[in-house]
């Protein structure tokens, strides 16, 4: 149920609808908020102090589906599933430079030392590394495999739990998160950054999921490389993960480590040798 063409359809019009409902509201508080009829000391300037912050609502319910899409297709296609990873991340970092891009409309920082030009920098750079990734995919021949009945359940029983993790920690995450941003007044370091929410602890049970599916299959896989190139799909899950520890260019870094390390083990599992290879 979790995965048909209806529940997918009705989760797609929820999002939109959740989306378009919550950019109303953040604006019209950003707007209360400027005309003085709303006391500042109630919300945080990084994410209310400028009208282009609203437009970090909407992309997060797009995050969201994007989430959702992962899951549905880590059941159909392990590759497919990285390349939403990977667009997830570009996604995070785009949504960030609404909200980094109030503190140089009001001069507070600088262009080339704001978080704006190094989520903008990053962005550009992973959704190269997504392009690449596509043009790989797209251009390949898969060879079809036998796999077994057990794994093939096991697939379908993974994405089913990740899915219902995925609706109850969202849940959760974005109900704490809202505890601490009205109780912003009284503790405004408890807040967390909305970047960090969810994904980081989502991230965290992808990686175990992909070591676990990997295990699983690689009695199906006969090709070696196969095996090193799911390896490496779960590194670079893993990178993604450790960057939502990190802060500024590192985070930038690790995230651009981890996107090139999916583009190459595609690319390089690809090479003519390698199917020649398994041909023989």
């Amino acid at each position: 149920m979790l995965f048909s063409p209806q529940f997918k359809a009705r989760f797609e019009l929820l999002t939109l609808y959740f989306g378009v409902s919550t950019f109303v509201l953040h604006a019209l508080i950003i707007f209360l908020l400027k005309w003085g009829w709303v006391d500042p000391q109630y919300f945080p300037k990084n994410l209310f102090g400028n009208p282009f912050s609203a437009l970090f609502s909407p992309f997060s319910s797009l995050l969201v589906y994007e989430v959702y899409l992962l899951i549905y297709y880590l059941r159909k296609s392990y590759t497919k599933s990285i390349s939403k990873q990977l667009e997830i991340m570009a996604l995070i970092l785009l949504r960030n430079c609404f909200k980094d891009a109030g503190g140089l409309t009001d001069g507070a920082n600088l262009l080339w030392n704001s978080e704006l030009m190094k989520d903008l920098t990053g962005f550009v750079v992973l959704m190269l590394l997504v392009w690449a990734f596509h043009s790989i995919d797209a251009s390949r021949i898969d060879h079809k495999y036998q796999l077994s009945d057990r794994f093939v359940w096991l697939k379908d029983k993974m994405a089913t739990v990740l899915m219902l993790v995925f609706f109850g920690l969202s849940i959760y995450s974005f109900s704490d998160w809202l505890v601490d941003l009205l109780r912003f007044s009284e503790n405004p370091h408890k807040l967390e950054d909305p970047s960090h929410i969810f994904y980081r602890e989502f991230f965290t049970l992808l990686t175990f999921a992909d070591v676990i599916l990997l295990l699983s299959s690689a009695k199906n896989l006969k090709n070696t490389i196969l095996i090193i190139r799911n390896s490496g799909y779960v590194l670079a899950t893993f990178l993604l993960r450790i960057s939502f520890s990190l802060e500024g260019w590192e985070r930038i870094a690790i995230l651009i480590i981890g996107a090139s390390m999916a583009v190459f083990m595609l690319w390089i599992s690809r090479r003519q040798v390698f199917l020649e290879a398994h041909e023989d």
